[in-house]
């Protein structure tokens, strides 16, 4: 697995020769048949889709909208997660995510063929906002299905940047959390609990 360059590279050059170095590097279920997308909003952004299929990949340059699962961020949000520390615990899952998640590692191993299917079968948006941080809020969107993104989030999730660092340091216990609204869960609940479930029992 390549190492993340401590500088930070533009939006292009991390999805068309770092996510491709990566998975060059993979051993790839073949089996697989996948699309996940990238959407990064603003300055330098784009939408690229990662085609995982019969133990092979391609990254295209091209509209995120067949793919089965979509992160979705601001380029801004997007550079702050992977090079100035910023979003805490969510944070810290987008890195893994974004530069382990497609190539597989014991962290994050490749996509499984079942769980995409029944994550793809959920459609809608949900959005986590880390509040209050240094360098301001910071939130990441994941879009679940194919199709245009929506206007709003279907869930929106809130919680303050001390919270996300005590929940990954564990001093926090997330139901605790939940349950004295140190998260904020705004919209369809159902969808993240199901989002939740479905990711529990992949790692069963």
């Amino acid at each position: 697995m390549p190492e993340l360059s401590s500088d930070p590279l533009s939006p292009k050059e991390f999805m068309e020769v770092f996510i491709p170095t990566a998975l060059a590097e993979a051993t790839l279920d073949a089996e697989t048949d996948v699309k996940l997308g990238v959407k990064l909003e603003g300055e330098g952004g784009g939408e690229w889709v990662v085609h995982l299929s019969g133990g092979e990949f391609k990254v295209d340059a091209t509209e995120r909208d067949v793919a089965a699962f979509t992160l979705v961020q601001t380029v801004e949000d997007w550079r702050g997660g992977l090079w100035e520390g910023r979003g805490g615990v969510f944070g810290e899952q987008a890195k893994v995510l974004l530069t382990q998640g497609g190539a597989g590692s014991e962290d994050a191993p490749p996509p499984n063929a079942k769980v995409m299917e029944q994550l793809q079968a959920l459609g809608g948006l949900i959005q986590a906002t880390v509040t209050g941080g240094e360098g301001g809020d910071w939130s990441i969107g994941f879009k679940l299905g194919p199709g245009a993104l929506p206007d709003e989030p279907t869930t929106h999730i809130k919680i303050e940047a001390a919270d996300a660092e005590a929940l990954q340091s564990g001093s926090l216990d997330p139901m605790q959390a939940f349950m004295s609204g140190k998260i904020q869960v705004i919209g369809d609940m159902a969808l993240m609990m199901q989002m939740q479930a479905i990711a529990m029992s992949a790692g069963n």
